[in-house]
């Protein structure tokens, strides 16, 4: 992929964020972006990969990212994480057994 395409999709991922979150501003456009990078690598360590479903990656990005971007005011590292939805904890499960092991993309159960 080429750095404009690059860009763009990476434009097209941070406006499906800031939609998903119902930021309708651009002032924390730099910070939710930023967020959403950490995520990325985050995920990529984890042995994540986009490739894989990439619908399913961008849909528990874009959750953590509300989680951190909600939770810039908690005072611990642990009070941030209590309100991390379960299903994004079972969506990021799913995504890395799919990574390591394989699996149908159709939402199946067979690969």
């Amino acid at each position: 992929m080429t750095a404009a395409g690059r860009a763009a999709e990476a434009d097209e991922r941070l406006a499906a964020c800031k939609k998903y979150m119902k930021v309708d501003y651009d002032e924390d456009d730099e910070l939710i972006a930023g967020l959403m990078q950490a995520n990325d690598a985050y995920l990529s360590g984890a042995g994540v990969r986009r490739e894989i479903n990439p619908a399913q990656h961008d849909l528990i990005v874009q959750a953590m990212t509300l989680q951190m971007y909600d939770a810039r005011g908690a005072d611990t590292p642990q009070q941030a994480l209590e309100t991390v939805p379960p299903v994004v904890r079972q969506m990021l499960n799913q995504l890395k057994l799919r990574c390591n092991y394989g699996g149908a993309d159709d939402g199946g159960t067979s690969g």
